[in-house]
Formats: structure tokens, sequence, C-alpha cells
């Protein structure tokens, strides 16, 4: 598994517009669930900005998702943030809690 990781600054509005654009009909959420390998997105609000974090299944498919969501964030919410920092990296380790159980 692949993630793609990408940084972005606040400008104007607030975090909660930045979300509402990505969930609404042709959002970035959309278009990431209608590409090859995606397996789940977040968007993390920080005292230092947002963090968008999405899953992929191969390295290409996280690369392919970065170039649609730089278009899409271009296009749709470039008043409103400004892309920091970006990465892809593959997951090496990761953990789920689990349900306890009695």
């Amino acid at each position: 598994m692949h993630v793609r990781v990408a940084f972005y600054r606040l400008k104007s509005g607030t975090f909660e517009e930045v979300v509402r654009r990505v969930q609404e009909p042709g959002g970035m959420l959309e278009i990431f669930r209608g590409r090859p390998g995606f397996q789940s997105y977040e968007l993390i609000a920080a005292s230092a900005g947002l963090f968008s974090v999405s899953h992929w299944a191969s390295s290409a498919q996280a690369d392919a998702a970065q170039d649609s969501a730089a278009a899409w964030v271009a296009e749709h919410i470039d008043e409103l943030v400004k892309l920091q920092q970006s990465d892809i990296g593959e997951v090496v380790m990761s953990s789920l809690a689990t349900t306890a159980t009695r």
C-alpha cells in the first residue's frame, strides 16, 4: 500500500468549507473514489493547516492521484488553501485498534 500525504496552509475561509467542497459531487473524494487503486482518504485539521492523506494500492496510482489532486485544488479551492508540501511513500507498518471483547 502507498500513501499520498499533502500539507496545505489555509489562506482564507474555514476548514469546514474545504471539507464541504472536497465531499460535494465533483469533489476530490469523488474523483479519488473513481480512480484505480483507491483505498481510503482522510482530511486532518491541525493548528498548522490541513493534511490530506490518501491510500493507494501502488506507487503509480498514488502518483496519478497527486496529479489529479493538484488539478482539482487549482480549479476548486485555490483561493482557500496553498500547498506547502506533498509526498508519496510506501506504508511499511500499519496498525488498527482492535475491539476488546468481554
